[in-house]
């Protein structure tokens, strides 16, 4: 049998399971741990618990809301409910604003706030392995401008920095909720 068959690889993980097992160890699989919707913002890595979102979608139809900040891209219907649409760009104070036509939402999973999140680009499901926390978040943060004290932990997996941004901080917050 070929050590690059599949039926070779899943034997050769099987056997270090058994082996961890013996120790009183657990072999971890990508399956384990909370599970995220990672996504990208004018470059920056961000995640999320994936039980904060409702939906994700691409953004269209959407209707420009006069007189709001330019944060506030406009509302969207989404199955028969309105969301206001915010651009984390924008909000976070980045000058370049996010192209509604190439961007993502992000649809809030909160009856009692109807928001999305408007992102360049969701990369999907992460789960991150604890030895990739970063220990000193506030030393390993990049200029993430508004969004910085959303921001509580994150992780360095894959050559990157990936910061978990506090969406319920976030949305409840003065800065969020006034859009005029």
């Amino acid at each position: 049998m070929s050590q690059e068959s599949p039926l070779f690889l899943l034997q050769s993980m099987r056997q270090q399971a058994l082996e961890l097992a013996a120790q009183g160890l657990s072999y971890a699989t990508q399956s384990a741990g909370t599970k995220n919707i990672a996504y990208v913002v004018n470059g920056v890595h961000f995640y999320c618990e994936a039980s904060l979102i409702k939906e994700v979608s691409v953004c269209e139809n959407l209707v420009p809301v006069p007189q709001t900040k330019t944060w506030m891209r406009g509302l969207i219907n989404s199955k028969g409910t309105l969301y206001s649409v915010s651009d984390l760009s924008l909000l976070a104070g980045f000058e370049r604003p996010i192209a509604v036509n190439k961007g993502h939402l992000l649809l809030i999973n909160d009856e009692s706030n109807q928001c999305a999140m408007l992102v360049n680009k969701v990369i999907g499901f992460r789960y991150f392995d604890t030895s990739q926390q970063m220990q000193d978040i506030e030393a390993n943060q990049i200029d993430l401008g508004g969004l910085g004290s959303y921001v509580q932990e994150g992780y360095h997996a894959d050559e990157e920095d990936w910061f978990c941004l506090d969406l319920n901080s976030l949305i409840s917050s003065e800065q969020f909720r006034e859009v005029q």
